[in-house]
C-alpha cells in the first residue's frame, strides 16, 4: 500500500523540513544541503526560495507563529469558554490535539528556541502574551473567567504554566508515566488542570450554590 501523495509546494516542503531539523538538532549545527536532502530538492531550490538560511529561518518562525495564531483564534471561541467554566474539558481537549499532533516538530523547535534567550524567542511570547491577555479581558467581560486587578500577571502565570506543559513534556512523560499532551493522557492532565484553575473559573449560574471556582465575596459583600 503506497504512502499518501504530499500535496506541499516545494516551498513548504523545505520549510517543514529545516523546522523539523532545527528542532531536532538547533539552528546553528543545521546546513542548507541537509534540509535540501530531507526536502527531497536540490540546494540552489533553497536558495531560490529562501535566498539564505536567514530567510528559511524567518520563513519557520513566521509559520509557528501563524501556528500560534491559529491556536488563539480557536480559543477566542465564546463557546470554548463556556465550557471550561462548565468543567467540561472534551471540546478543550480536541482544540490541542488538533493544534498539537503526535510527533509535531513545533513543540521541540519552540523548546529550543524558547531556551536560547533569542530575541525572536522574546517576540514570539511578548505576541503569545498580548493575546493572552486580549482573551482573559474578553472572557472576563463574558463572566467566563476572572481576570483580576492585573490580567497581564495573571496571563503570564498561566502562560508559564501551560509553556511548562509543552516544554516539559517530554520529561514529565517519563516523571508521571503518560503523555500530559496526548491521549488519556492529556484527559488526565486537563482534569488536574482545571481543578488547579477553578479560582479563576466563574461557576456557571445554574441556582445551586458551589463553592468551587465562585470568584470569592468583596468585602462589603462578606459584611
Amino acid at each position: 500500500m503506497g504512502s499518501a501523495p504530499d500535496d506541499r509546494t516545494a516551498r513548504a516542503r523545505v520549510r517543514d523540513a529545516a523546522l523539523e531539523l532545527f528542532a531536532a538538532h538547533g539552528e546553528d549545527r543545521v546546513t542548507m544541503r541537509q534540509v535540501a536532502e530531507l526536502a527531497d530538492v536540490s540546494p540552489a531550490l533553497v536558495i531560490h526560495h529562501f535566498g539564505s538560511k536567514a530567510g528559511l529561518r524567518e520563513a519557520v518562525v513566521e509559520h509557528v507563529h501563524t501556528w500560534m495564531d491559529e491556536l488563539f483564534d480557536l480559543s477566542a471561541d465564546t463557546g470554548l469558554a463556556e465550557d471550561m467554566q462548565a468543567g467540561e474539558w472534551s471540546s478543550i481537549a480536541e482544540v490541542l490535539q488538533q493544534a498539537l499532533p503526535e510527533g509535531s516538530p513545533v513543540i521541540p523547535y519552540l523548546r529550543r528556541l524558547m531556551m536560547t534567550g533569542d530575541p525572536v524567542a522574546t517576540q514570539l511570547l511578548r505576541d503569545w502574551h498580548r493575546r493572552t491577555v486580549e482573551i482573559f479581558r474578553a472572557w472576563d467581560t463574558a463572566g467566563t473567567l476572572i481576570a483580576g486587578p492585573d490580567p497581564q500577571t495573571r496571563a503570564a502565570m498561566a502562560m508559564s504554566a501551560d509553556l511548562g506543559t509543552l516544554l516539559l513534556a517530554d520529561h514529565w512523560r517519563q516523571v508521571l508515566g503518560y503523555d500530559p499532551l496526548h491521549g488519556d493522557g492529556l484527559t488526565r492532565w486537563a482534569d488536574e488542570a482545571m481543578r488547579f484553575y477553578a479560582a479563576i473559573l466563574p461557576v456557571p449560574d445554574t441556582g445551586a450554590d458551589s463553592a468551587i471556582g465562585a470568584r470569592p465575596p468583596s468585602p462589603e459583600e462578606a459584611s
